[in-house]
C-alpha cells in the first residue's frame, strides 16, 4: 500500500512539474514572437552635429533624474569637430516613417545637424526633424525615404495599461543596441520633478536607463503605451532601480497631432485657466479627502479664471469627474483653447456651478 501511494505521489508531482514547464515555456514562446513583431520598428538614433570638444570638460552632475534635460555642456579649450554620437532610442509609427523619440534625445542638434537612424537589421537611413516640443519631451522625426519609396513597420497605439499589467521596454540603454527588458505597470498618472504637471507619466519596473530615452513602452500585446522618457537612480548611480517613467501614449498622440500642423519650433499653445492651486488640506473643508480636489491659492491677473474665480475657492468636479489635484492640470490641458469646462466650486461653504471657457497661455 504504501508503495503504491509513493507511486501516486510520484505521478502528482510529475504532472505538476510539466505543467509548470508547458506554462513557463508557453509565456517564453508568447514574449518571444511579441518582441519579433515590434523589433522591426524600433530604432537606435545617432546625431551628427558640429560641437566644441575641449579638453577639462566635466560633464553636469544630474541628481536623481537620470536622462532628461539639456545636453552637456562643455568646459575648457573649444575646438569645432565634427561629432557623431549615439543618443537614444525611438520608434516608427507609420509606413511612411514618421519616427517619435524624446526631445532631448535629440536637442543637440535644434539649430542644425543630421540625424541618422539605424533600424535592427543594420538598414540606416538619414531623418529629418519635423517638430518638437520641450515642453512635453516629445521629438517627431521623418525618415527621408523619397529616393527609397519604402514601406516602413510601424507600430499600433493602445490604450493607457492598467495598474500591474505587463509592460515591455525596448531600447539601446548604454550602447547595448535594441536590448529588451520587461516589467510591469507600477503607477499612473504620476508627476515627476523637472517635468511639466501637466504631464502624466506610467511608472514602471521594466530595467530602462540611459539610452532607453525614447524607446517604446509596450503592452503584451505589443501595442505602444508609452515613451520611455527617465528614471530615478539611486544617489551616484546612473543605473535603474526599477522606478522608470513614460509619457502616457495616449497623451502623446495628442502632442503628434499637433506637432504635424505647426512651423518647426513653434511651441504648441495649449488651454489654461490661469491659477496657482495646492491639495486641500484638512481645515479647508468639511468631509476632507486627501488628495481630493483644489485649493485656488493664486489667480493670474488677467488670465481666463481673473473675475470668475477667487482666492479660496476649492474646485470640487470638472465635467462631472470628482478632481484629483494631481490630475487638474493634465485634464485643463487635455481640452482645446476655446473648449467650455464645467466646474463645481465651493465658495463660503456653498456649492457653486461655473461655466469656463479656456484661454490660450500667453508667451
Amino acid at each position: 500500500m504504501l508503495h503504491y501511494n509513493k507511486k501516486i505521489l510520484c505521478f502528482i508531482i510529475s504532472f505538476l512539474l510539466l505543467g509548470i514547464t508547458t506554462i513557463v515555456n508557453a509565456d517564453h514562446t508568447y514574449k518571444t514572437s511579441i518582441v519579433k513583431k515590434v523589433l522591426p520598428a524600433v530604432v537606435e538614433i545617432h546625431t551628427e552635429k558640429l560641437t566644441n570638444i575641449g579638453a577639462g570638460m566635466q560633464p553636469q552632475k544630474r541628481d536623481g533624474f537620470r536622462f532628461r534635460g539639456q545636453p552637456e555642456q562643455p568646459q575648457g579649450k573649444m575646438n569645432p569637430k565634427k561629432d557623431p554620437q549615439h543618443v537614444g532610442s525611438g520608434f516608427v509609427i507609420s509606413s511612411d516613417g514618421y519616427i517619435l523619440t524624446n526631445a532631448h534625445v535629440i536637442n543637440n542638434i535644434f539649430d542644425g545637424g543630421k540625424i541618422i537612424v539605424l533600424f535592427q537589421s543594420d538598414k540606416s537611413y538619414e531623418a529629418n526633424l519635423i517638430n518638437y516640443d520641450e515642453d512635453s519631451d516629445v521629438a517627431l522625426l521623418k525618415i527621408n525615404n523619397a529616393e527609397f519609396g519604402k514601406v516602413f513597420e510601424y507600430l499600433e497605439w493602445g490604450e493607457t495599461p492598467e495598474l500591474g499589467q505587463d509592460v515591455i521596454a525596448i531600447g539601446s540603454p548604454m550602447g547595448q543596441s535594441f536590448t529588451v527588458t520587461f516589467g510591469n505597470v507600477s503607477s499612473l498618472n504620476r508627476f515627476v520633478p523637472n517635468a511639466p504637471p501637466f504631464v502624466p507619466f506610467i511608472q514602471t519596473d521594466a530595467s530602462i536607463n540611459p539610452g532607453n530615452s525614447g524607446g517604446p513602452l509596450l503592452n503584451s500585446s505589443g501595442e505602444l503605451v508609452g515613451i520611455n522618457t527617465m528614471i530615478i537612480s539611486g544617489g551616484s548611480s546612473a543605473g535603474s532601480v526599477g522606478i522608470g517613467f513614460a509619457i502616457d501614449g495616449e497623451y502623446v498622440q495628442k502632442t503628434v497631432e499637433q506637432l504635424k500642423t505647426l512651423p518647426i519650433g513653434d511651441r504648441i499653445k495649449r488651454p489654461y485657466m490661469g491659477i496657482m492651486f495646492r491639495p486641500v488640506k484638512q481645515e479647508d473643508m468639511d468631509n476632507y479627502v486627501y488628495g481630493i480636489a483644489a485649493y485656488v491659492k493664486e489667480i493670474v491677473p488677467d488670465s481666463p479664471a481673473a473675475g470668475i474665480l477667487k482666492v479660496g475657492d476649492i474646485i470640487l468636479s470638472m465635467d462631472g469627474k470628482l478632481v484629483k489635484w494631481r490630475l487638474l492640470a493634465t485634464w485643463v490641458k487635455s481640452k482645446k483653447i476655446g473648449d467650455t469646462a464645467n466646474f463645481i466650486i465651493l465658495r463660503d461653504g456653498m456649492e457653486v456651478p461655473i461655466t469656463f471657457i479656456m484661454g490660450a497661455m500667453k508667451e
